[in-house]
């Protein structure tokens, strides 16, 4: 018994140590590609349950590759202080390691039983997702390599969803939100490096704030969010797309962060520098609750 409530607590910290506020915003994700390959049309139960299916095998692979990346950072984690059960000692990282390959290949078993292209499309995430962690030249220790992986880790995901709604033809709604809101992931996301400058820099990792200083990211960091913001809206209100209102939530929370990484409001404790990447994080949120408003669904899962 003692066994396995020992096994039952390394999964809950394993669970702890992947973020849920991360993993619920990918199956947020998750769900407004589906929405928007018609899942909210005519799918009976057999749609349903393969959306579910879908679902439960696409929030295993995420889970995998953020337990996999905590127990790649536990250094940098450890020299910033980070509280999750991996820095602090609770989860020791070679049960967390079979953990990750646990999920790893739960995430393939279930998406086989969705379709081929679900199995690809899984196989594609968990291969940006130990690239970006792990690997001879980890893709998270350069800007460019941050970037790259985590648009490429959002796009699947919105590519995910919509290929287990049935992989109906790519429409302009579904490109252009997934496309905007993945680049928001990889530009507005670098905010957190401004909390993690210390253990990056020990890490050896050229994130904006190793790079530039915090003053020079900082500018950066807002140029690059706004950016997304204008882009989207603009682009919404030449094609007349139906996901206008969600462009504008991202534009807004655009503004928001630049103002709150430019001033004072981010600067000073650890909890203060985390507030543009809060910004960021509740943008997401709202972005994708909005444009369930458009589309007169719920979340498909």
């Amino acid at each position: 018994m003692s066994r396995l409530r020992r096994l039952r607590g390394r999964w809950r910290l394993g669970w702890q140590e992947a973020r849920p506020v991360v993993q619920a915003i990918f199956l947020l994700r998750f769900s407004a590609g589906a929405a928007l390959g018609g899942a909210g049309d005519a799918h009976g139960t057999a749609g349903r349950f393969v959306l579910v299916v879908a679902g439960l095998g696409w929030l295993a692979t995420t889970w995998a590759i953020y337990l996999a990346n905590g127990v790649a950072d536990v250094v940098e984690d450890r020299a910033n202080g980070t509280a999750r059960p991996i820095a602090r000692g609770d989860l020791p990282r070679r049960p967390a390691t079979r953990i990750v390959w646990g999920l790893a290949a739960a995430g393939l078993a279930l998406a086989a039983v969705v379709s081929p292209v679900q199995v690809l499309l899984t196989a594609a995430m968990l291969g940006v997702g130990w690239a970006y962690s792990m690997g001879p030249w980890p893709l998270k220790a350069n800007l460019a390599g941050f970037v790259a992986a985590v648009t490429a880790l959002g796009m699947l995901t919105y590519l995910a969803g919509w290929s287990a709604a049935g992989g109906g033809p790519l429409s302009a709604p579904m490109f252009l939100f997934g496309l905007m809101m993945s680049l928001w992931m990889g530009l507005g996301g670098s905010t957190k490096d401004l909390a993690d400058a210390k253990g990056d820099r020990l890490a050896g990792r050229r994130t904006l704030p190793v790079l530039l200083g915090g003053r020079r990211a900082r500018v950066v960091m807002a140029i690059a969010a706004s950016s997304v913001g204008w882009a989207f809206i603009i682009l919404c209100a030449i094609k007349a797309i139906g996901v206008l209102p969600a462009a504008a939530v991202v534009l807004a929370g655009s503004v928001a962060l630049s103002v709150t990484v430019l001033t004072p409001l981010s600067r000073g404790a650890r909890s203060a520098e985390r507030r543009p990447y809060r910004v960021f994080m509740v943008t997401q949120y709202c972005a994708h609750i909005v444009l369930f408003g458009c589309l007169g669904v719920a979340s498909p899962l």
